[in-house]
């Protein structure tokens, strides 16, 4: 065996929640394998991406209210009605960004039982990590 594996079935054997579910399942849609030379890589693209998701959701989530259109006895219901979507919306992509965070740990994880020691993970990630991910706005969380 050469110590590969997909990669939906490395990061998320134990998925519970649909949002793992359908994450592990378009990881291995990908045909990415997993092994020693290439799991910091795909553990540094994912943990790049929950946080540049993460931030921006947590950037832009308060936002995503709509009030009252005006005094008529629509706009009150509509709004409610509106707000418990996007609202739902907001929570996939939550949930989406801890998938992605819980699958880089579980490689970090992955890159550990491979024999890296955490001075290599993290020097990994700091040359991985891309320049918009030091701004103020996409920084690290």
């Amino acid at each position: 065996m050469t110590g590969e594996v997909g990669l939906g079935q490395r990061v998320l054997s134990g998925a519970r929640s649909p949002q793992e579910q359908a994450l592990a399942g378009s990881l291995d849609a990908l045909g990415l394998q997993v092994n020693r030379d290439n799991v910091l890589q795909v553990r540094n693209a994912l943990k790049a991406e929950s946080v540049r998701l993460g931030r921006l959701m947590r950037m832009h989530g308060p936002m995503l209210h709509l009030g009252e259109c005006g005094p008529d006895p629509i706009s009150a219901p509509a709004a409610g009605l509106f707000n418990r979507k996007v609202e739902a919306l907001a929570g996939q992509c939550n949930s989406y960004v801890e998938s992605l965070r819980e699958a880089a740990n579980l490689l970090e994880g992955t890159a550990r039982s491979y024999g890296y020691n955490e001075e290599q993970i993290q020097a990994s990630f700091d040359a991985f990590r891309p320049n918009q991910l030091d701004s103020p706005t996409e920084g690290p969380g």
